[in-house]
């Protein structure tokens, strides 16, 4: 029996469907997309284009139909049956709020740790991917804990927040006067590499040289939260004398205003009231293990990611300070990048309603 080639009317289309045809990585739309350009060839019958395509002759007339109908939008639509997004077959309702509730708290430091978990508290047996998969759809990521110390007062830290305009109040500061609230820290920096993650090519393992040798120095900073003000110094070591030192800098960086300097409680910090501080120097001690509060913190790890200081071998310590110089002058150059550490709700609007005062 002689059958009749099929033909779409179209054979201008047959161009633009071999375009659609290369660009397409779908299985199932390549197929769609090949049926219709041959029968736009109008060169084949609906049993022979079912033949190459790998389909039923039916499949084909309804291809050409949501063609005719929708054009290429309407061909290439797929109701993709199975799972909504985020649904977890056969884990009931209440299952599934544990698992989210352990996410938000950071309960499982693997998918392994999630997935016994199932198994032992609920008898849901899945495979390690499938439990992964889960995680990821309730939001879940992978992030290395900020360490806090279990002296950590998370009350003391709320009150801090909301009590600093006070504080800075009963400093009894002279009324008119030019005041600089900043927050001060140091770190310690030494000969042995400090390793930094790299960008590298997919499939390559990056290498570092790495040295280790136990010379330190010392970084001295302080960030000004309101002009957004940058001061550093490097020292050898840290104790009182060395604080006093830095202080000293601070005060000397605007002589005629008052300094008031937001700090953590070493016990190598001055202290308030100790007579060994420098005039018009104010110190507004943190709360004990709260280095959140102190945008200092954040700016040591922006440094050791300075090209330059990141993955290098330093010979001495003088080396080592100069490679961090560029890292520094961009801070001391620019405010806005001081601001963008500072730039905390909290200390701006605190220092502001003190500055009212």
């Amino acid at each position: 029996m002689r059958t009749r080639r099929i033909k779409l009317g179209r054979p201008d289309l047959s161009e633009q469907i071999e375009k659609r045809y290369r660009k397409e990585q779908d299985a199932m739309s390549r197929t769609k997309l090949l049926s219709v350009k041959l029968a736009a060839e109008g060169e084949h019958s609906a049993e022979q284009i079912a033949g190459i395509c790998g389909c039923s002759r039916a499949s084909v007339f309804a291809w050409l139909g949501e063609f005719r109908r929708e054009g290429f939008e309407g061909l290439l639509q797929r109701e993709r049956k199975g799972p909504k997004p985020g649904a977890m077959h056969g884990v009931p309702e209440a299952v599934r709020a544990e698992i989210v509730a352990g996410v938000e708290s950071g309960r499982w430091t693997t998918a392994e740790a999630a997935r016994q978990w199932l198994a032992r508290e609920h008898g849901i047996e899945r495979p390690y991917v499938t439990v992964w998969q889960w995680l990821k759809k309730v939001g879940g990521v992978l992030r290395v804990p900020r360490p806090r110390h279990p002296g950590h007062d998370l009350a003391a830290a709320a009150a801090f927040r909301a009590e600093l305009g006070g504080r800075l109040e009963a400093l009894g500061l002279p009324r008119g006067s030019r005041v600089k609230v900043w927050v001060m820290d140091e770190a310690r920096f030494g000969l042995h590499t400090e390793t930094r993650r790299v960008w590298i090519s997919k499939g390559t393992r990056p290498v570092v040289r790495r040295q280790t040798r136990y010379e330190w120095d010392y970084l001295y900073g302080a960030l000004e939260v309101v002009e957004g003000r940058a001061e550093f110094l490097h020292l050898p070591t840290v104790n009182l004398d060395c604080n006093r030192l830095f202080l000293e800098h601070l005060a000397a960086s605007d002589p005629d205003a008052e300094h008031v300097v937001i700090a953590d409680q070493a016990g190598f910090h001055l202290r308030p009231g100790d007579e060994r501080l420098p005039g018009r120097i104010h110190i507004v001690p943190l709360p004990p293990y709260s280095p959140e509060l102190n945008p200092c913190e954040q700016l040591w790890d922006v440094l050791k990611d300075t090209e330059g200081f990141a993955n290098g071998l330093f010979e001495t310590i003088a080396k080592l300070r100069a490679s961090l110089l560029p890292g520094l002058r961009r801070y001391w150059e620019d405010a806005s990048l001081v601001l963008s550490l500072v730039g905390r709700p909290w200390l701006h609007d605190q220092a502001n309603a003190s500055a009212k005062i």
